[in-house]
């Protein structure tokens, strides 16, 4: 079980693990409506801020299950902009058409005018609080030197 790599959906392979096995989780999943990674039903191209937050819900139900009572999880997420794109990188060859079927390549989001933060990392943190977990801090990573954007 320990120095092994488990490829597949994080949720069926979490499903291998006993409860209470891991001490600390430390994760970046991907970001809402950032990029493709050319895969069926990967995390991140769902087609609401809603149903990321539920996706990330279940994933984080099968985190808390096999952490330690005293377990801690460090979760890295990044936001995304209403109307500003989306799914604007796609990995492997540029040419090929992408696998998935993301239909909201401009992001729209309902209550958001185009340009708003849409708050993915707080919906995220209020809804797993919701399902049990404890909020203790947030941290801000501040990127002085961070990926050039196309911005006027």
């Amino acid at each position: 079980m320990f120095n092994k790599i488990y490829q597949g959906d994080c949720i069926e392979q979490m499903k291998l693990f006993p409860d209470e096995l891991i001490d600390c989780c430390v994760t970046s999943p991907p970001y809402w409506g950032l990029r493709d990674y050319g895969h069926d039903d990967q995390i991140g191209l769902e087609q609401t801020p809603e149903e990321y937050v539920a996706k990330m819900v279940d994933v984080f139900g099968e985190v808390k299950r096999v952490l330690k009572h005293d377990g801690t999880l460090w979760l890295n997420l990044g936001d995304s902009y209403a109307g500003s794109g989306g799914a604007g990188y796609q990995f492997g060859d540029p040419k090929k058409p992408r696998i998935s079927h993301f239909s909201n390549p401009n992001l729209k989001v309902d209550g958001c005018k185009p340009k708003d933060l849409v708050g993915i990392p707080w919906l995220v943190a209020f809804a797993l609080r919701a399902d049990g977990w404890y909020l203790r801090q947030d941290i801000i990573w501040h990127k002085p030197n961070p990926m050039p954007e196309s911005v006027t």
